[in-house]
């Protein structure tokens, strides 16, 4: 006896790819953090730096914009809910990592030493949403409500 779906599945192609997304952002965020490890702030000047931490701002603004639609197109309380929940902590994400490249850039004239302590908890606080949302996105593909009863508990501030 299988067991069915609590809900109608989201598996449709913008789910997929916002699960894709969530993957790749996670590798993109610790290959940047491997890049940088042991760096001195005023080695960080480099556009390679820059492209990297673009390149996920750039995924996270791509998941944003799929899961801005997934919530238009599926109006339906249970995933509208989830879905909003979801972009409501991701929005303001991208911010840091494009201010970030911004002062890492080498061709900038002014540039600032950037700290590494406030710069490593955004990183933190990004990864742990991009984790947090994960199994969520997993449950809406699949249809459980495993996985998203906890969503409405979380503070995504």
């Amino acid at each position: 006896m299988t067991k069915q779906p609590a809900y109608r599945p989201l598996d449709c192609d913008d789910m997929e790819r916002s699960i894709q997304l969530c993957n790749g952002i996670e590798y993109l965020i610790d290959e940047f953090q491997r890049a940088i490890n042991g760096k001195e702030p005023n080695q960080l000047y480099e556009s390679s730096y820059q492209m990297q931490l673009l390149k996920i701002a750039d995924n996270l603004e791509e998941l944003i914009y799929r899961l801005t639609y997934l919530a238009d197109k599926n109006n339906k309380e249970f995933y509208f809910q989830h879905l909003f929940s979801i972009l409501k902590s991701l929005t303001i994400a991208p911010n840091v990592l494009i201010i970030t490249a911004y002062y890492l850039d080498p061709k900038n004239e002014y540039k600032r030493i950037v700290n590494r302590n406030t710069f490593n908890f955004e990183i933190e606080q990004i990864v742990k949403k991009i984790q947090f949302i994960k199994p969520v996105l997993q449950s809406l593909f699949n249809g459980k409500k495993s996985g998203v009863r906890l969503i409405s508990k979380w503070n995504f501030t």
